[in-house]
C-alpha cells in the first residue's frame, strides 16, 4: 500500500512537473519509447517506476529526478502566501498584476506552439534517417 502512494506521488509530480513544462505525454512516451497509455499509467501511478526510468523521464523533462521527487506545487501555486521565512529558502515577495500575468501567459503560449513545432520537425527527421 505504501509503495502505491509513492508511485502515485511521483506519478502526480509528474504530471504536474510536464503539464507546466507544456509537453504533451505523447512526446515523453515517444521519446521513452513507450506507448502513450504505458506513460499515463506512470502518471497515475498505476505502473511502477525505477530509478533509471525516473532519470530518463526527468532528462527528457529538463530536471533532475530529486526535483521530481521534491516537487511541491505549493511553492508554484502559492507564492503570494510564501514569507521571509520560508523553509525551503526561496523567497516571492511580489505580486504578478494582471498584465504581467497575461504576458507570461502569451509568452507561455508562444513556447508550447515552438515547442510543439520542434516536436513536429523532430518526427519528420526521424522518419527520413529510418
Amino acid at each position: 500500500m505504501e509503495n502505491v502512494n509513492k508511485y502515485q506521488k511521483t506519478g502526480g509530480n509528474l504530471r504536474k512537473i510536464r503539464e507546466l513544462k507544456g509537453i504533451k505525454q505523447e512526446s515523453v512516451a515517444k521519446q521513452l519509447g513507450i506507448t502513450t497509455n504505458g506513460y499515463g499509467k506512470i502518471e497515475r501511478g498505476e505502473s511502477a517506476i525505477n530509478i533509471d526510468r525516473l532519470e530518463q523521464i526527468a532528462t527528457i523533462l529538463g530536471i533532475s529526478a530529486l526535483d521530481i521527487m521534491q516537487f511541491d506545487e505549493s511553492i508554484i501555486f502559492n507564492i503570494n502566501t510564501m514569507s521571509n521565512s520560508a523553509p525551503n529558502g526561496i523567497v516571492n515577495n511580489y505580486s504578478l498584476t494582471a498584465e504581467e500575468r497575461e504576458l507570461l501567459m502569451s509568452q507561455i503560449k508562444s513556447l508550447n506552439e515552438i515547442i510543439e513545432r520542434q516536436n513536429k520537425m523532430i518526427d519528420l527527421l526521424m522518419k527520413k534517417v529510418k
